[in-house]
């Protein structure tokens, strides 16, 4: 009984709707009907002249208005009003087919303007119709287009980000991106980190969460990525922080199990391994996008890589999210100025902060 329930109240709404309509055009009928015949009991009553019959009024408004059905139902309703109180008395000089022509001569008027003017109305509703429909649909087709075009905007921008990567792409320019990332100070860290991702895997959307005492943190991400599970913390009992942290697996949507652990938190996740730490896993990184089919062909061996060289910086990464909660907190609870440069003690705002070394002999080669 309980399942039946939904299917009853699914056309509540249209019988509603509909009985409004019909409730609204009685009341019309009604009005202009009623009003009519007031009038003409009160022209009867003082005026002497001749005049036009009243119920024309109603015909033609309501024939011009409707259309074809409702004229003739008003044709026949002010024929059946205006003999409401009985048919007018046959004159002397009438004979019976005289005086039929006059008691019939004004319904027949009103009858044969219900269908001239009612059936021209009724073609003009049809089309004006014909015309919405056609409307809807263009707008239809213009919403498709539109959808399409982001779309193909979209993969123009990852087709051109992926050539600009893999054309592009040197070791030069890689041992550039390490050495500038591992000397970058606090104003410029989180921009050359987005770069060095850019230039390693093609992708600028990507977020790095680290281990805390309730799971994985948002902790570092491009200041443009506006999707809202970048921001959401990954808790202990979460799919994915067993994958990534006990597991330390690396996910992919290329494989249907990892699709569902992902949840749209990214197209491929992995674990930022520290030696020197107990756990051995102190965060994860994440690169997003709409499908890996618009990364590079050799995404997993780029992001492998990333991987790596973010283990690395795990202490800079901490640091720095450490830092920014505090100086979000030094703006919120103790009225620093909006926009001000906060600065960590004891260092200058542009010093570079202590970061690991590049081993010597160490190169970073991509084949």
């Amino acid at each position: 009984m309980k399942e039946a329930a939904p299917a009853l109240e699914g056309p509540a709404p249209d019988r509603s709707t509909r009985r409004s309509a019909t409730f609204r055009l009685l009341l019309e009928f009604a009005l202009l009907f009623g009003g009519t015949m007031l009038a003409k009991q009160w022209l009867t009553n003082t005026a002497s002249a001749s005049y036009p019959n009243l119920l024309w009024l109603p015909i033609t408004v309501l024939t011009l208005q409707k259309g074809l059905a409702w004229g003739l139902a008003c044709a026949v309703i002010a024929s059946g009003l205006q003999y409401a109180g009985g048919l007018p008395p046959e004159l002397m000089s009438e004979d019976i087919y005289s005086y039929i022509g006059r008691i019939a001569a004004e319904p027949i008027a009103w009858i044969c303007f219900a269908l001239v003017f009612g059936h021209i109305r009724s073609r003009q509703i049809a089309h004006a119709a014909e015309l919405e429909a056609q409307l809807a649909e263009r707008n239809q087709q213009c919403g498709a287009v539109a959808s399409l075009c982001d779309d193909l905007r979209r993969r123009i921008e990852v087709l051109e980000r992926e050539i600009a990567a893999a054309g592009q792409l040197s070791n030069a320019d890689m041992a550039q991106a390490v050495i500038e990332l591992n000397h970058a100070g606090w104003d410029d860290f989180a921009q050359r980190l987005t770069r060095f991702v850019v230039l390693i895997t093609g992708c600028p959307e990507f977020t790095i969460h680290l281990l805390r005492a309730d799971g994985l943190a948002p902790a570092l991400q491009p200041t443009d990525d506006h999707r809202p599970a970048a921001h959401n913390p990954i808790l202990r009992g979460d799919a994915l922080f067993k994958a990534i942290v006990r597991e330390r697996r690396v996910l992919s949507t290329r494989r249907a199990g990892d699709t569902a652990i992902l949840a749209g938190r990214g197209v491929m996740a992995g674990p930022l391994v520290d030696g020197n730490c107990q756990e051995g896993v102190i965060g994860m990184f994440a690169i997003g996008g709409a499908s890996l089919d618009d990364c590079p062909e050799d995404i997993e061996r780029r992001f492998s890589m990333a991987l790596s060289e973010l283990s690395r910086l795990a202490d800079r990464l901490g640091l720095t999210a450490r830092w920014d909660a505090a100086a979000g907190a030094a703006v919120n609870g103790r009225g620093t100025t909006p926009g001000a440069k906060v600065e960590p003690a004891g260092a200058a705002a542009d010093e570079p902060v202590p970061a690991p070394a590049v081993e010597p002999g160490r190169q970073v080669v991509l084949q």
